[in-house]
């Protein structure tokens, strides 16, 4: 009976011995998940914060492009009335030219009739 004690003695002190060595193993599980969970968490938060930055910046980008887009039309605009104003002057030129033909034909009437 007492080898049969110090078996039961001896697989009890290596069953504790056991249940120490998996109950470090299980404290050292909990600190790496709650680890993995605070990265996880720092991870959300930056991503959310992404998110926002990247919403102003399409924000941002959409009234840059809006503003360019009315840009461009003005510009249009600006270049039809360059165009038609020059237009207007050439034939305002062409006209002017006329009449100072007519002025010199006039005066030319004027100095043979003295």
């Amino acid at each position: 009976m007492p080898d049969e004690l110090d078996e039961i003695r001896r697989r009890l002190d290596t069953l504790e011995s056991r249940l120490n060595s998996e109950s470090g193993l299980r404290a050292m599980m909990d600190l790496d998940q709650a680890s993995l969970t605070m990265r996880l968490d720092a991870q959300d938060n930056l991503l959310r914060a992404l998110s926002i930055t990247q919403s102003d910046h399409t924000s941002r980008l959409t009234r840059l492009e809006d503003g360019y887009t009315r840009l461009e039309d003005g510009q249009g605009r600006l270049e039809e009335s360059q165009h038609r104003l020059e237009e207007s002057q050439h034939r305002l030129e062409e006209a002017i030219g006329r009449v100072e033909t007519g002025i010199q034909a006039i005066l030319a009437l004027l100095r043979d009739r003295r």
